[in-house]
């Protein structure tokens, strides 16, 4: 009672005080804002209006004389659908509500300060009356003041970006003091390190987290497919366009000859990825299709991915973490009732680019040129000597000039086999939790045709996760993955080094011939019959079968508050079948009269693990967390081939291939030795004050594959981090400091991915003559080596994790020294030894680089449906050496390579321009014809064959140089998000910087004997060769001259493959509450569009920089619309 008489007191206060104003108008017609502007003019009283609640106001005729504000207010109010208040000097207009007379209601101001948990002021925090959109913002020192009306039961609500907005009740209070909490910022994530998790405020090694909802996975059959520039340190290089092709991930660098690639582990279970696809016994899959490992996980079932980078963080993992870890972590029932949510995606697909090669009509006019040039330089005519060319048979051109100018131009043979592709997908999943139990269920349905015709990639996935408690200290669960896949392999070649097949013939295909005659039969280019007709590959039948079910389970005991014992059991089961058969209209089927093949390939992989975990506060400042487990796993290969030809009919395909008469069918099979790895690990997490972190681990490994002296390797990792956000001197003096990490490490990994190579091997691939008779036999295929180790691998770590601006930048930097010893490799043996080579530890390099990343916020709406942008960016850069080769390296090591230099360095040869012939040839360079790419004599050898560092008048291998690097010297992703109400927009891009390709355009260029002597098709550029009317041309002749092979070895077909990929961007709209409140069915609705690869800048030739061979299966652009929908 006595705040209400307070407060009218205070109110009659302010209006006295506003009556003692005067005001004078006599205007006709006015707007209100004119008339609020006049006020202002003769009262030096200010207004308060949202500009568009004018436009409801309709003008106003006022004549006033020396009337008082109030009054004059209320005539210009009245009849309005607006009401005024008055506080200090401001005169504040809002809407009417119910019930409102136009005249000043009771107000009071509320005034206070707004703070983060820290105490440090917040300014720009949103502060809006709940109902109505009266609001302020704070200022720089956090502070505001607002005039609320009838605050007794009006509530505040406050809102800033990465806090959680807070609803606070007046009550009748003048006076607050508001914190906010942080929302779902960086000490609050939660990160996987691999058999358990930390808080992200609290990691010490090196680990970079994806979230797949920041990935768009529509056109993508796996989701490493996605990962390309997501995260700092982490590549992803696709090396093949094949549907369901893998990917080469590659976690920071590892310079080692054995490297096994990352480790994968999905919730915890170490995934087996040597069961590779099988071959087929045909010229074009003799070594299978490059599958990926994460074909059988549904993308739209992850959660997030974290990468463990550093041996501090992967020691955990010991032996087989050197390439560091990935570990994925999949989806899990949540909330309070069940849901459904199902999402469908369908993207058509195109050739991004593919190589400009020769016309129908420019093709045989090429022809005729280079047969012209072949044959003035076999007669030593000009510009190859002075032969009078009346004294030598006539030049006869394979085409007449009627001929060209007669022929129609023909399609090219590529358009025959490459179409437009697609992909569509369906997923839906049924999740949901209560007291005890938690179940998420889910099916995946992908359907991709490649743009090359006869490939396809099916898959069908389930998978089902279940977690229930049993009484109260027990809990128990299960997850299992079931997938099934269909692949149409387009024969393009072998796995990764696609060479050969369908793009190859179809590239060489004479551009002048039809691919078929009149009567429908295929034809062969007659001046090269062993290339057969592109489009008869269509004829193959090659498929593969694949399977894979991951099946885990485990139970927890919580034995004590804190102390919880854990045992896990894994069983990795894949089988591949794939069939193939060359009918008689191909051509190798033809000379093999048919040929058929199935092969069959199976692993199996058995793991069981205990662990006890043991978490505990002491005090006020102690926290540790401690683990210590037992690993035994158990893996099996084998597999199974069948082949035969000769078959009297194609129409049985394989499915009788004992129908075939060859007279020794092929028969084959395989066992590897069981592989065991015997494993016990540990690690204690200590934090002190929230402030200090030590972690450190270690395991001990021990596996079969190696002698019983060499089985056991010990892999321990230490690191430290120190949080100085949390420390007083810099809390209380850098405001803008919001959090501020300083992470060291040191850790030892192994390797051991060598085989069953410590230990001598005999193969039944050898025929012995006996009395003229050949007979089966074995013969030694590998000596053992009872020395053969572990290849350890060391890394130095430091990094700093850094916030700023509460949270609006933020990003971290990480330098790190990995040393690689006891190289795993071949290593030479004396020539009188049954076998060339055998396994050993030899060598040691060197990686050095740096990894950051960075996000940022740039434009926060204080408003919901408001424009918002942000962006995240990510840089790595890795150079990696030698630093002891192996004697026996040493001593085959060509002079000109240093012994400490790059570990994949590219040597060759320095070119000096093309030789036009206009003057004497270079001394070092004599019978160079005009045309001849002119390389520079800069070194030689001394008759003991050392350099000597000077010219020697003569090019040979002494005048090679280090011409650069393979691989990218750094790599980049960076992604701008906006939003706008309802919709989204996201653009993501990356690529390399300073990579170098020595290029197959010498090989793909226009040699006579390519174009000349075989009919083969050739680049455009062909046309701008040098030759006798070309001098000034580009590239250079395409006749064979004597320093070709030191041409082709030269920087002038290096290529610059840095690029710049835009890879994704996608626009979304998702439905608002409105709509869905409508109804009953949906409680979310998003729908979007996607463009995949629309674009590429690069200086590349070739028809992909990441694909490098120049004839692989080339990568697509992919348009895709798809939804998502919640139930």
């Amino acid at each position: 009672m006595k705040l209400a008489v307070l407060l009218i007191v205070i109110s009659t206060g302010i209006s006295a005080s506003a009556r003692s104003q005067s005001v004078t108008l006599n205007e006709r017609n006015l707007s209100l804002k004119r008339i609020f502007s006049l006020i202002e003019k003769q009262t030096g009283y200010s207004f308060w209006y949202d500009v568009n609640l004018l436009k409801e106001a309709r003008k106003v005729d006022i004549h006033v004389d020396n009337a008082s504000l109030p009054e004059v207010m209320e005539l210009s109010l009245k009849g309005q659908p607006f009401h005024y208040s008055i506080v200090d000097n401001v005169i504040v207009v809002s809407r009417n509500v119910a019930g409102s007379t136009g005249t000043a209601p009771l107000r009071v101001e509320v005034s206070g300060k707004v703070t983060d948990e820290n105490g440090a002021p917040l300014p720009g925090v949103s502060i809006q009356v709940k109902g109505t959109k009266l609001g302020v913002s704070t200022d720089a020192g956090g502070n505001f003041s607002l005039s609320v009306p009838d605050n007794s039961s009006r509530t505040l609500i406050f809102s800033f970006i990465g806090m959680v907005t807070q609803e606070v009740p007046l009550n009748g209070n003048t006076k607050l003091k508001i914190v906010l909490k942080a929302a779902i910022e960086q000490k609050q994530e939660v990160v996987v390190i691999g058999y358990g998790s930390v808080k992200k405020k609290n990691v010490t090694g090196a680990v970079s987290s994806v979230k797949t909802a920041e990935l768009n996975t529509a056109a993508s059959t796996n989701v490493v497919q996605a990962l390309a520039g997501r995260a700092a340190g982490v590549s992803a290089i696709q090396s093949s366009g094949q549907p369901g092709a893998g990917v080469n991930l590659q976690i920071r660098s590892n310079p080692s000859f054995a490297s096994p690639g990352a480790l994968y582990v999905v919730d915890g279970v170490i995934i087996n990825d040597n069961a590779a696809e099988p071959s087929s016994d045909t010229r074009y899959g003799s070594s299978g299709v490059d599958r990926s490992p994460l074909n059988f996980i549904n993308p739209n079932d992850i959660e997030s991915i974290d990468f463990l980078k550093d041996a501090s963080a992967t020691s955990i993992y010991g032996a087989r973490a050197g390439a560091g870890v990935v570990l994925i972590t999949t989806k899990q029932g949540k909330g309070d009732k069940p849901h459904i949510e199902y999402s469908g995606s369908y993207a058509f697909q195109d050739i991004i680019r593919f190589y400009d090669i020769l016309n129908t009509k420019e093709y045989m006019e090429q022809r005729n040129k280079i047969g012209l040039e072949q044959w003035m330089l076999s007669n030593k005519i000009a510009p190859y000597g002075s032969t009078d060319p009346a004294t030598v048979t006539p030049y006869i051109p394979k085409y007449t000039q009627t001929q060209i100018d007669t022929t129609a131009l023909l399609p090219s043979a590529i358009d025959a086999i490459t179409r437009k592709g697609y992909t569509k997908q369906h997923n839906i999943s049924l999740s949901g939790a209560s007291n005890k139990t938690r179940y998420y269920v889910s099916g995946n349905y992908l359907d991709q045709q490649g743009v090359l015709e006869h490939s396809a990639f099916t898959r069908y996935n389930g998978r089902i996760s279940l977690d229930q408690g049993v009484g109260e200290n027990i809990k128990v669960g299960v997850n299992v993955i079931a997938s099934g896949s269909n692949a149409i392999n387009a024969n393009v070649g072998t796995q990764a080094n696609e060479y050969s097949g369908m793009v190859l013939s179809a590239f060489y295909y004479p551009a002048n011939m039809p691919l078929k005659d009149a009567a429908g039969n295929y034809l062969i280019n007659p001046d090269y019959q062993n290339s057969p007709n592109p489009l008869s590959f269509l004829d193959i039948t090659d498929y593969t079968k694949s399977s894979r079910l991951l099946t885990s389970g485990y139970a927890e005991w919580t034995v004590i508050p804190g102390l919880k014992a854990k045992m896990n059991y894994s069983y990795d089961q894949s089988s591949g079948k794939r069939y193939a058969y060359l009918p008689k209209t191909f051509l190798y089927g033809a000379r093999a009269g048919g040929q058929a093949s199935i092969n069959e390939n199976n692993s199996v992989s058995k793991i069981s693990e205990f662990t006890i975990n043991y978490n505990k506060s002491f005090g006020e400042k102690h926290n540790i967390q401690a683990l210590a487990g037992h690993s035994y796993q158990v893996s099996d290969w084998d597999g199974l081939g069948l082949y035969n030809d000769r078959f009297p009919t194609d129409n049985f395909l394989f499915n009788n291939i004992g129908y075939g008469t060859a007279p020794r069918p092929g028969v084959s099979s395989y066992r590897n030795p069981t592989r065991i790895w015997k494993s016990y690990f540990g690690r204690v997490i200590y934090d002190f004050a929230d402030k200090y972190i030590l972690t450190a681990s270690i395991r001990r490994d021990g596996a079969s594959n190696f002698a019983p002296n060499k089985k056991w390797g010990t892999f321990p990792g230490v690191s430290a981090a120190w949080i100085i956000s949390e420390e007083n001197f810099l809390k209380n003096n850098l405001p803008v400091i919001s959090f501020l990490k300083l992470r060291a490490g040191y850790g030892t990994t192994g390797n051991s991915n060598i085989g069953g190579s410590a230990f001598s091997y005999y193969t039944a691939n050898t025929s012995y003559v006996f009395g003229g008779t050949s007979l089966p036999g074995v013969s030694l295929s590998q000596l053992s080596n009872d020395n053969l180790s572990w290849e350890t691998q060391r890394d130095v770590n430091v990094g700093l994790d850094f916030q700023l601006f509460n949270n609006r930048v933020g990003g971290s930097f990480d330098y790190f020294n990995r040393t690689i010893v006891n190289l795993l490799q071949s290593v030479p043996l004396a020539s009188d030894f049954p076998v060339s080579s055998v396994a050993g530890n030899a060598g040691e390099t060197r990686s050095r680089g740096w990894d950051a990343s960075l996000n940022t916020k740039n434009i926060v709406s204080v408003t919901p449906g408001g424009f918002n942008w942000s962006t995240t960016i990510n840089l790595s850069h890795y150079y990696n050496s030698w630093v002891r080769r192996s004697p026996d390296a040493l001593r085959s090591l060509a002079k000109y390579i240093a012994p400490d230099g790059p570990f994949n360095g590219i040597y060759g040869y320095i070119s000096d321009g093309i030789y036009k012939g206009d003057k004497a040839a270079p001394a070092s360079m004599p019978g160079i014809l005009p045309g001849g790419i002119v390389v520079k004599d800069l070194n030689g050898y001394d008759d003991a064959g050392n350099l000597t560092g000077k010219p020697d008048g003569k090019i040979s291998s002494a005048d090679q140089v280090l011409l650069g690097i393979d691989g990218p010297r750094y790599s980049f992703g960076f992604n701008n998000s906006f939003s706008y109400k309802n919709f989204d927009l996201s653009i993501f891009m990356y690529g390399f910087i300073q990579k170098k390709y020595n290029s197959d355009y010498a090989s793909a260029f226009s040699t006579y004997a390519q174009l000349g002597q075989f009919g083969w098709n050739v680049l455009s550029i062909a046309k701008d060769r040098w030759s006798y009317d070309n001098v000034n041309a580009k590239y250079p002749t395409g006749l064979n001259d004597p320093y070709a092979s030191y041409a082709s070895n030269s920087d002038y077909w290096l290529e610059n493959a840095s690029f710049l990929r835009c890879r994704d961007i996608t626009l979304g709209y998702t439905f608002g509450g409105k709509m869905i409140a409508k109804q009953n069915v949906l409680s979310g609705l998003r729908i979007y569009a996607n463009v995949q690869n629309p674009f590429i800048i690069t200086s590349y030739r070739g028809i992909d920089p990441e694909l490098q061979n120049y004839l692989a299966y080339p990568m697509s652009r992919s348009y895709t619309i798809g939804l998502n929908a919640r139930f």
